[in-house]
């Protein structure tokens, strides 16, 4: 790979770190910082689950994502994914919560405009429909799972230190899924 390979390889690269380093915090972060989960455990465990999502499940993102417009060309893949990772990594210098996926779909669609190509309007409607539809269904299921957790608890008198163990793995396993996807 020569040297003009390695440039446009770049942005990738630095999406991906851009990516790790907002979701990854996401995903671990109240467990390490509670010390519930040590830090190794939670960087190996997102490590191994963010590459089998990516290898298994990732064609289907890309899918979507392709379906907003065609990016044809090398230079253009290369802006397209350094924007989005430019954009992430200056929210999260300044402290605020981002997402990885709006700030991609936002620089396809940028990358549209720039070379007067088609955005598929119904790609978008189907895309922030879910940017909706998410946290008010994670909300849902979480009073639901609370609610059915208080409620098992208050029957069945488990010891602390095995409560303990149930969330630590609990939380092990949350971020193996969180980083899967």
């Amino acid at each position: 790979m020569g040297t003009s390979g390695l440039v446009f390889l770049s942005s990738g690269l630095f999406l991906g770190w851009s990516l790790g380093a907002n979701d990854a915090a996401n995903i671990f972060g109240t467990a390490v910082s509670t010390r519930m989960v040590k830090f190794t455990t939670a960087a190996i465990v997102c490590s191994i689950f963010i590459a089998l999502g990516a290898v298994v499940s990732g064609v289907g993102a890309a899918y979507t994502l392709g379906s907003l417009g065609a990016i044809n060309a090398i230079g253009g893949a290369f802006v397209t994914t350094f924007a989005a990772a430019f954009t992430v990594y200056s929210i999260i210098r300044f402290g605020l919560p981002v997402s990885v996926s709006q700030a991609v779909v936002g620089a396809i669609v940028g990358w549209n405009l720039f070379t007067d190509s088609v955005t598929d309007v119904n790609s978008i409607v189907r895309i922030a429909s879910t940017w909706v539809a998410c946290p008010l269904l994670s909300g849902t299921f979480a009073a639901i799972l609370y609610m059915l957790f208080k409620h098992l608890l208050s029957y069945v008198k488990l010891p602390l230190l095995f409560r303990d163990a149930c969330t630590r793995l609990a939380m092990i396993l949350t971020g193996a899924f969180g980083a899967y996807s």
